[in-house]
């Protein structure tokens, strides 16, 4: 047998994480139709009833994936937050929104939907019907841009801001990225725009940027 063939044999945890590992990859070069088990299994050279056992089912699996997807996008979330001082000195413009954070956070969040396919995954879980469980994934960003924001206020002498104002503007942060990478290319048409991948890429850019100026203020 093949040396890339040959089962190996891994622990239970190490075992799932290759799985969804190998599942995702599939998932971002060709959409969630592109993950099927029996790819799968071939590809880390197991057999399709050892991801049953760990998933139950494709079912199982896709759902699995969605949840791993989150699980790592909220670590690296909460990384680049963790490197933020808890205040800052305020600029000139009496604003600190920590831009360039929250740049890098709508771009995690755009690679997430757009190029690791979690984006498509999620709608056609949606469209089976299937309901996620659960929640709080962008709590700890709408927390760190809201006390940007309370300082922020309190510098210029403005009103407080309130919280649901900054979830608001969160939750239009993740529909927007989401939408992009399904309608885009339609969207960029429809306006006159070229929606090969290169301008779609500079579009998902310049939404980041957008997003992220709208939410630093």
């Amino acid at each position: 047998m093949p040396e890339s063939k040959r089962r190996v044999r891994r622990g239970r945890d190490e075992a799932r994480r290759a799985i969804l590992e190998a599942a995702e990859k599939r998932l971002g070069e060709g959409g969630p139709e592109a993950v099927r088990v029996q790819h799968i299994a071939a590809d880390l050279g197991i057999t399709d009833a050892a991801i049953h056992h760990h998933f139950g089912s494709r079912q199982g699996l896709l759902e699995a994936l969605l949840r791993f997807a989150g699980r790592r996008l909220r670590e690296e979330v909460d990384g680049i937050l963790q490197l933020l001082p808890e205040s800052k000195q305020q600029s000139k413009q009496g604003s600190d929104g920590h831009p360039e954070a929250l740049e890098r956070v709508a771009e995690l969040i755009a690679d997430a939907y757009a190029v690791k396919g979690h984006a498509r995954l999620a709608l056609s879980l949606a469209l089976s019907g299937w309901e996620p469980s659960g929640g709080g994934l962008f709590e700890p960003l709408v927390d760190s841009i809201h006390r940007a924001r309370l300082q922020a206020a309190r510098a210029a002498g403005r009103p407080r801001p309130r919280r649901q104002q900054t979830q608001y503007d969160v939750a239009l942060l993740n529909i927007a990225l989401a939408a992009a990478p399904l309608f885009g290319p339609g969207f960029l048409r429809s306006v006159g725009l070229d929606a090969d991948a290169e301008a779609q890429q500079r579009y998902r850019s310049w939404l980041v940027r957008r997003l992220a100026d709208m939410l630093a203020e």
